[in-house]
């Protein structure tokens, strides 16, 4: 069977002390993000929020299989005439894991380094597997969620405890 390629529903927020030459950025920063050659999207110009900027931008690309890293760049400019401020590497790892299912929201946080290497501010984005609706219907009624509980005593008293679960994602069996 072929490996799936998946579609990316990725929200660049914002960013966080952003400079240039050392210096806060005043104002116009855009955001993009690389999946490979082919496969690039920008969030829209922010134009008042200077060092932090807020985009909010909600894009979709294609996940090819054989992709192992997804690349986010922050620009200071306008689309025609920029300079990347921060640029970081997101392994897809990050997000796609066997541990949560495929549609959750991941809320992420990255460091930002500058063409010599030093840091230059944090981005921040959210990443969501999108699963088409034909395989989240049959996909949905066959996952059924464990929970591995533990009940632990604290200071002696019969009463009290605290529960610890820990979802396991299941094919179908409990």
């Amino acid at each position: 069977m072929a490996p799936i390629a998946r579609t990316l529903e990725i929200t660049v927020i914002s960013a966080e002390d952003l400079r240039r030459h050392r210096k806060p950025i005043k104002k116009n920063s855009f955001a993009s993000v690389k999946i490979d050659s082919q496969n690039i999207a920008a969030t829209q110009i922010d134009d008042r929020g200077g060092s932090y900027p807020f985009w909010n931008d909600k894009m979709a690309l294609k996940l090819p299989s054989n992709v192992s890293f997804m690349t986010v760049d922050v620009h200071s400019g306008n689309f025609s005439r920029n300079k990347i401020v921060g640029t970081v590497n997101i392994p897809v790892s990050d997000f796609l894991s066997d541990f949560l299912p495929e549609s959750y929201l991941h809320f992420l946080s990255y460091r930002l380094r500058d063409d010599r290497g030093e840091r230059n501010g944090i981005v921040n984005i959210s990443v969501r597997v999108l699963v088409p609706d034909h395989v989240a219907a049959s996909t949905s009624q066959s996952q059924n969620v464990k929970v591995l509980a533990e009940k632990t005593n604290f200071g002696g008293s019969a009463g009290g405890g605290v529960a610890i679960g820990i979802p396991i994602w299941s094919g179908g069996r409990i």
